[in-house]
């Protein structure tokens, strides 16, 4: 299984007083971070009516899912974005993908 795609999947809410607009822009920090990782495919973040928030990463296998992860908090651009996130309302999850489409934009 270690060719699979992992998906990953985060849900938390922030801190008090951080706005949608705040969170989005330390949110594009983590860019520089994931460019460092092998095996990051894709990334996407969006905040449902309830406030909660969702991000998905797509990782070429569980190998670089779980290296993404173990560096992840001593990222000074993971720093910024966990100061903006309630801790205690995270969760956090990895499971192979069973099935996956995408369409260009030109079919759209």
């Amino acid at each position: 299984m270690s060719d699979i795609q992992i998906i990953e999947t985060v849900t938390f809410r922030t801190i008090a007083g951080v706005s949608e607009s705040d969170l989005t822009a330390v949110a594009k920090g983590l860019d520089a971070y994931l460019d460092r990782c092998e095996g990051f495919r894709a990334r996407t973040l969006y905040k449902d009516a309830s406030g909660l928030w969702h991000e998905h990463y797509v990782w070429a296998n569980d190998a670089a899912a779980k290296a993404a992860d173990a560096g992840f908090m001593a990222a000074p651009e993971a720093q910024a974005f966990m100061a903006l996130v309630d801790r205690d309302t995270v969760s956090m999850g990895h499971a192979p993908i069973t099935l996956a489409r995408t369409t260009s934009a030109e079919a759209a």
